[in-house]
């Protein structure tokens, strides 16, 4: 499997758990959180998608404004808030997960040299070894996720989708 397809791959893969596991997230629990400071799983879900959106805007070359993550962190937390209900979230999750998966169907070989500029100052890369962050990123909160629902009562692991 070549670089591109492995990037398509693992998106898929990461995302797919995220649906699956807000699935099996009753209503009452999605914008539930265990404490004031925390997320809920659908603010997490919002967070994800919003990172796919600013991911996908970085590969295409426009830069991230926030300089840090302290910086950036209230911006998210704004951001996530604003969704209140499963069907205008799912739909956002799927726009920027369908967004950056055509995003990589279309790169050539090519397209992988390209420099993109990294958040927070943290330099430039070539398009190769940024391409997965959308994937890394969404993986990294599936397990906030299952940690919200082993708190509400929910100790099932959820796998074999």
């Amino acid at each position: 499997m070549d670089e591109i397809q492995t990037a398509r791959a693992d998106l898929q893969q990461a995302t797919e758990r995220v649906l699956h596991l807000v699935s099996l997230t009753p209503d009452e629990h999605l914008f539930w959180k265990p404490s004031a400071s925390a997320r809920s799983i659908g603010e997490i879900v919002a967070h994800t998608a919003h990172a796919l959106k600013n991911i996908l805007g970085q590969l295409q070359g426009t830069p991230f404004p926030p300089a840090n993550s302290t910086e950036a962190n209230p911006l998210f937390l704004e951001h996530d808030r604003q969704f209140a209900d499963r069907t205008t979230l799912l739909e956002y999750f799927r726009t920027h997960r369908d967004n950056y998966d055509q995003y990589l169907a279309a790169l050539t070989s090519d397209d992988l040299d390209v420099i993109a500029t990294l958040p927070f100052g943290l330099g430039q890369a070539p398009v190769r070894f940024f391409m997965k962050a959308g994937a890394d990123h969404t993986a990294s909160h599936i397990p906030q996720i299952e940690y919200i629902q082993t708190i509400y009562g929910d100790h099932d692991w959820h796998t074999g989708f």
